[in-house]
């Protein structure tokens, strides 16, 4: 059901890549956030998306997890790249459209794949990300400060404590299931060396970005935006506008809810508006409605 494969997308740069199920089947890809790998999503969700019967295509960004190490400097890139590396892994496996699932700055990607690439996206998913509007609180003060106090030098045994306190803070009010956070921090290191800024490649590339709201009006592609009450890295009304650009969309704001769950009970709500969304916009669904 699983297999792990390279797919090349330029000279020298490979990306990892983990698919679920059988090739032909309707596609799903899920796109991770910065300083996030394909583990992100989890294999109990890929293996309910397959028993569905999709395809599932998970993969790590160029320069983090198992996928191939840039020089910023020598190669910088920008989002559309990361949204390139997207749909080049749909070509590489000749795959014309696919349902597209992002989380934080996945969910940016996924939201520049339906303004720019509307006939290859069959629904798109956009989680704890925003219209990258002025009009978006900043995070607050606090969430710099947490950030900031983590400087991990590449020893899971010492590095931990800092991270739990990241991981705690994202988490937002729901009880933080430490486990958790414990088995997601080890496969971070599991991957690649972690001496530094999580994702830091990813967020200088953030500077490429500018205000999507006008762009998604245009979108006509279904959509699900999903968004914690209590994000603290991407406010919630980065969710809210979100929708209200979309015209097909739909809206859900789960209380409790931060960045990133570390809680089974909001992890379990949190991939099952998923599945019920990607069920009730899938092909067959759709043409015998």
């Amino acid at each position: 059901m699983r297999e792990e494969k390279y797919i090349s997308i330029e000279k020298g740069l490979e990306l990892y890549v983990e698919t679920y199920g059988e090739l032909g089947n309707e596609t799903c890809l899920f796109i991770s956030g910065a300083g996030a790998n394909s583990s992100f999503w989890s294999d109990h969700l890929c293996e309910i998306l397959v028993e569905n019967g999709f395809f599932v295509i998970k993969y790590d960004h160029r320069d983090f997890g198992y996928s191939s190490k840039i020089d910023w400097d020598k190669n910088p890139y920008d989002f559309m790249q990361l949204a390139n590396d997207a749909l080049t892994i749909l070509d590489s496996l000749n795959i014309e459209k696919a349902h597209v699932i992002g989380h934080s700055m996945g969910g940016f990607i996924v939201q520049l794949l339906g303004i720019h690439y509307p006939n290859r996206i069959n629904s798109l998913t956009s989680i704890s990300s925003s219209t990258n509007s002025p009009d978006v609180p900043v995070p607050p003060e606090k969430t710099w400060e947490i950030y900031l106090a983590n400087k991990p030098q590449n020893n899971l045994e010492t590095d931990l404590y800092g991270f739990l306190k990241v991981w705690e803070y994202l988490n937002g009010s729901a009880k933080f299931e430490k486990e958790l956070a414990i088995e997601y921090t080890k496969n971070l290191y599991k991957r690649q060396d972690i001496d530094g800024a999580l994702g830091s490649t990813h967020v200088k590339s953030m500077h490429s970005l500018t205000d999507r709201t006008e762009e998604l009006k245009k979108v006509k592609i279904p959509a699900l935006v999903m968004h914690g009450e209590e994000d603290y890295a991407v406010d919630k009304y980065g969710g809210v506008q979100t929708a209200e650009s979309i015209e097909n969309s739909e809206l859900i704001l789960i209380p409790q809810m931060g960045h990133i769950p570390f809680n089974q009970e909001l992890l379990n709500r949190f991939e099952n508006e998923i599945i019920r969304f990607l069920i009730m916009n899938k092909s067959e669904a759709v043409n015998n409605a």
